[in-house]
This record gives C-alpha cells, sequence and structure tokens, in this order.
C-alpha cells in the first residue's frame, strides 16, 4: 500500500497518486478474483483461436462450391454448426467471467471506501464536499473496470496478431508483405489517439464529480433553493455542468470515432490492395493461390486489423482505469489520525466525571478556537456554556466524545484520558442532542432505534414516551412504522427534536450533550422539549450548550466563553449580582423577548 495521506489541508482527494502507481494497486486487488481472472483469460484465448478458424471454414465452403462438391459441402455444415456451438459455449464462459471478476472488483472497492469514508474523523468531511464523495462511490469505482477490458484484449488482440500473420504469411507471403505496410499508419495512429483519450477520460470524470455534487447539493436543499426562488439559477448552474459533461462526452466520441474511422479506412484500404493483386495473380494463374485461399485470407487479415485496433485500446482502457482508480486510492490513503491506541482502554459503565484540562483546540494550524479551557462536571452535575456565537461552546461539546482530537491539553472521562480509551466505549456512554437534528429516510422506529440498534419495541416505545414524543406518534396512523420522509422532512421541528431526545433517551447515556436543542423551536415545542429534557437528565451528568439562557438557569455550573476563553464561571444567580458579561447577555435577551 502506498504511504497514507493526510487529510489535513488536502483540498483535493483525486490525481495525487499517479495512474502508474494506482494501476499497480489495482492489480493486486485483481488478485482476490484469480480464479475468474484466469477462466476470462482461458476462455478469451479460446474465442480468439476459435475465431481464426472462421477462413479455414469458408475456404472449404468455397472451394466446394467452385468444384460442385456435396461431400465439402456437407462438412462445412457440420464443421460449422460445431464452431458456432463450441463459439456460444466459449463466449458466454469468457463474458461472465470478466463480468464476475468485475462486479467482485467492484463490490470490495466500494464497500472499502464506504468502511473507510465511515472511519474517517469530522475533521475530513469539513473539508470535502458530499457530493465529490458521492462521485468517487458512484462514478470512479465503475470506472476502474476498464482494466479488465484491457486484460481481455491483453490476451485476445497478441493471438489475432500474431497468429493472424503466420496465417497470412503461410497463405500468400507477397500479399502478407502488402498488408503490413499500412500497419505503421495504423499504430501511429492509436498511439495518438490514445494520448487523447486519456487527457479526455480524466476531465470527464472531473466534469462528472462535479455535476454530481451540484445535483446533490441542490437537491438535498431543496426547500432553501424554493424559500428563495432560485429554481431558474439552479437550473441555469446545472445546465452550464450538464454541458460541461456534454462537452467531454462528446471530445471522447469525437476521439474514439475519428481513430475508428481512420483505422477503419486504412483497413479497407488493405483489403482493396489485397484484393486487387490476389485477384491478379488469379486472374493470370500464379501458383496455386486460387478464390478459396484468397477469401481466408481476406477474413483472416480483418480479424489482424480488429486485433491491432485492440491493441491501442489496451491502453486507452488502462488509462480509464488507471485515472478512475487514482482517484480512488488517493480517497483511501486519507490518514486518520484519529485512531485508538492499541492498548486502548475498553471503559466499563462510567460514572460520568469529565475533566476538561487546560484544553486548547485549533480546526486549522494556527487558528485557534479555544485556548485554555479547563473545568470539570461531577457524576449527575449539569453544566451549561453559554457566550456569543462563534465563541467555541459547540467547539467543547464536540470534543468530549472524541469528534475531535484536542491541540494543547486533555480531557477525561472517570480519569481517562479519552485518547486512551476505545472509542466505541466512550461514544456508547455519551448521548448527544444536536440543534440541527439530522433523521434518516426511514421509519420512526428506525430512526429512535438508531441510538440502540438491538432496542426492543417496548424500549423505543418507553423512549419516545420520556421524550414525550409518544404525544404526536400515538395520533399517527401508522405510528412507529410512519416514513419520516429525507432528513426527517414530514415531521415539524419539535417534532424532530423529540425523535432526537428518544433516541438519545434509549442510548441511556452517563453523559448527556445538549447542543441548543431548544433554540430553533416556537414556544409550544420548546416546552414540550424542555419537559424531557429535565426528565432525561436526572442522574445524569449533562453538558447544556444555550441561546437561550433562561433555559439554564438551574444549572449547576454556568460557564461564559468568549473568543475562546471562559470569562466566567458559577450559578445563574451569582453571574447576574456580578454584573458581567453574563449579566449583560441575560439582561439585553430580556428586553428583546419581553419587547418580542
Amino acid at each position: 500500500m502506498g504511504a497514507r495521506r493526510k487529510y489535513a489541508g488536502a483540498q483535493k482527494i483525486q490525481g495525487e497518486l499517479g495512474q502508474r502507481e494506482a494501476l499497480h494497486r489495482l492489480f493486486d486487488y485483481l488478485r482476490g478474483q484469480w480464479t475468474a481472472v484466469v477462466c476470462g483469460l482461458v476462455f478469451t484465448l479460446l474465442w480468439s483461436t476459435v475465431d481464426l478458424g472462421y477462413a479455414g471454414l469458408l475456404a472449404i465452403f468455397v472451394k466446394a462450391i467452385q468444384n460442385n462438391d456435396a461431400r465439402n459441402l456437407n462438412l462445412f455444415t457440420m464443421l460449422g454448426i460445431a464452431v458456432f456451438a463450441v463459439r456460444a459455449a466459449i463466449g458466454f464462459g469468457m463474458n461472465y467471467s470478466w463480468q464476475y471478476a468485475g462486479q467482485k472488483l467492484t463490490l470490495r472497492l466500494r464497500n472499502e471506501v464506504f468502511a473507510h469514508l465511515q472511519r474517517l474523523p469530522t475533521a475530513f468531511f469539513d473539508h470535502r464536499k458530499t457530493g465529490q464523495l458521492m462521485s468517487s462511490l458512484s462514478n470512479d469505482i465503475p470506472a476502474v473496470n476498464s482494466i479488465l477490458s484491457a486484460l481481455q484484449d491483453s490476451m485476445s488482440a497478441p493471438v489475432k496478431v500474431v497468429f493472424g500473420l503466420i496465417a497470412l504469411f503461410v497463405l500468400n507471403w507477397q500479399l502478407a508483405l502488402l498488408s503490413v505496410i499500412c500497419l505503421p499508419p495504423t499504430a501511429g495512429l492509436i498511439v495518438f489517439a490514445t494520448k487523447r483519450m486519456r487527457r479526455y477520460q480524466g476531465r470527464l470524470q472531473e466534469n462528472l464529480a462535479e455535476i454530481t455534487q451540484h445535483a446533490e447539493e441542490t437537491i438535498s436543499g431543496v426547500r432553501v433553493v424554493k424559500a428563495f426562488a432560485n429554481e431558474s439559477y439552479e437550473v441555469d448552474r446545472f445546465r452550464r455542468h450538464s454541458t460541461d459533461v456534454f462537452r467531454s462526452v462528446l471530445r471522447t466520441i469525437r476521439t474514439r470515432l475519428a481513430t475508428a474511422s481512420s483505422v477503419e479506412f486504412l483497413g479497407a484500404l488493405a483489403v482493396i490492395l489485397v484484393l486487387y493483386v490476389g485477384g491478379t495473380q488469379i486472374v493470370q494463374g500464379h501458383g496455386n493461390f486460387g478464390i478459396d485461399k484468397l477469401s481466408a485470407f481476406i477474413v483472416i487479415l480483418r480479424q489482424v486489423a480488429d486485433g491491432a485496433k485492440n491493441l491501442g485500446q489496451i491502453s486507452v482502457n488502462l488509462g480509464a482505469s488507471g485515472a478512475a482508480a487514482d482517484r480512488v486510492f488517493t480517497l483511501l490513503d486519507v490518514q486518520n489520525d484519529l485512531v485508538e491506541k492499541p492498548e486502548a482502554i475498553e471503559l466499563k459503565r462510567m460514572d460520568g466525571r469529565v475533566e476538561l484540562d487546560r484544553v486548547s483546540f485549533a480546526y486549522s494550524v494556527g487558528i485557534p478556537v479555544l485556548r485554555d479551557i479547563s473545568f470539570v462536571m461531577e457524576p449527575g452535575e449539569v453544566v451549561a456554556i453559554v457566550g456569543p456565537t462563534g465563541s467555541g461552546k459547540t467547539t467543547i461539546a464536540a470534543l468530549i466524545p472524541r469528534l475531535y482530537d484536542v491541540t494543547e491539553g486533555a480531557i477525561r472521562v472517570d480519569g481517562v484520558d479519552v485518547r486512551d480509551c476505545t472509542l466505541g466505549s466512550l461514544r456508547g456512554q455519551i448521548g448527544i442532542v444536536p440543534q440541527d437534528t439530522i433523521l434518516f429516510a426511514g421509519t420512526l422506529r428506525d430512526n429512535i432505534a438508531y441510538g440502540r440498534l438491538n432496542a426492543t419495541d417496548a424500549e423505543i416505545t418507553e423512549a419516545a414516551k420520556m421524550a414525550n414524543a409518544w404525544e404526536f406518534i400515538s395520533k399517527l396512523p401508522q405510528g412507529l412504522d410512519t416514513v419520516v420522509g429525507e432528513r426527517g422532512v414530514m415531521l415539524s421541528g419539535g417534532q424532530r427534536q423529540r425523535i432526537a431526545i428518544a433516541r438519545a433517551v434509549l442510548r441511556d447515556p452517563r453523559i448527556l450533550i445538549l447542543d441548543e436543542a431548544t433554540s430553533a423551536l416556537d414556544t409550544h415545542s420548546e416546552a414540550l422539549v424542555q419537559d424531557a429534557l429535565q426528565r432525561i437528565m436526572q442522574h445524569r451528568t449533562t453538558l447544556v450548550i444555550a441561546h437561550r439562557l433562561s433555559t439554564v438557569r438551574n444549572a449547576h455550573k454556568i460557564l461564559v466563553v468568549k473568543e475562546g476563553h471562559i470569562m466566567e464561571a458559577g450559578r445563574h444567580e451569582e453571574l447576574l449580582q456580578r454584573g458581567g458579561i453574563y449579566s449583560e447577555l441575560y439582561r439585553t435577551q430580556f428586553r428583546w423577548e419581553e419587547g418580542g
């Protein structure tokens, strides 16, 4: 495997490896399907050999007709049936073997890429667009299969060219020499076209990535598009991307068709010259070269031309496969620097004590978001973090379950550094209710059960009741089997949030993180959600990221964060009496709410 690449600072996930290295690694992957590949190569060799037998069949037929020979005509019929029956069986075996190898290769790469994406840390996705990643899964991986076409041609083309040329020289060395004269310009044309095709194919894959990215973003954000009446704008953007794909495809088609037509012309020119010279020899009675051998010569010459054309196609297919494999393996080589240590500790049922010890953090080098943050959350304690937008509140919440690693300092859970324990045992005891609730396009049952995949229906129902979600679920005709739509679009904001709470409750976490869980809700929905939150916060260590300060009055400790620093800490009443930042924020918000 090549050296793995860090995601930090990298702006591209394609074109970094080089096609040669990518092809070498792709061949390594094919070893896993060596049985199918070997079968494909053997069947291809047999197929090519049988194809060369057509010339002999044609010679028998022509001679039988010339001599009014019924015996040879019968021989031709029986041999013809046998040859085509064998050819059909070989063709099935050949095509199935290659298709099987290709689909297995696609299956393995697709599964590995998706699994690798799941293992990569959150920071990787901060620098990547979903459409680019989708394009790798949907466009690049299938394109890798071109390597199998190259392998198939690498077996069939040399057989047709080498054995075909031998047969031509045996039949008539003079005509064979005449035919060979046309090969150099044909080869030069194919080499020239191959270089262009590689360049055009690479550009086409880039254009496909762009159009996939735009389509994914626009469809997932269709409500924003419609809300701002920007349908025409998005249609125009898509048309531009689509036109780029169209032009790239046309360039590829033009080059391929122009090459094919030119090769076809040169082949036809060779055939015409052979027919003229060979026909002249027959008319003038030179040797024993008759119409039967001339017919066989033409058939073999045609197969040699096809073989030569396929030799050129090998390079084209390798180029297309190499370009796609380059992007796929470059993605697979992105380094995951947020990994478990070999001796990582498996956390048992934790008490829930959380300590941030002089924590600093930066998403990008040299641009710190948090500076020297220290505080402790005792088991069962509710700690709230408040402050202006962009002060680093959500970042603190993301560091506790180790979605990111701290730049400096340490975060400890029950005295264990989160970098020293397994991610599964850490995150398995942390429940998160985010502001922007993400639901999957399944049923309500599926979305709640995502908190614990093996939960029973009774446990799911109980979690829904604790989250005040059963109040609306029970009124739905299909209850828990109601489909919520993509991202939960069939539910209101308050309903989505209560499903997210139910999902967290089902996990039975020791540590609960509420990231502005009610900031986007109306008064009625907020009351229902707050009631549910108060219920599930009992006996759990809870971190509350709050926008509305009225929701954190009863917190055991309130931390005021500004520009990455903890500026104040204390209970609600204490902070109000100090007349500092918290007091000012509270009075400002109170006046705004009163004015509202």
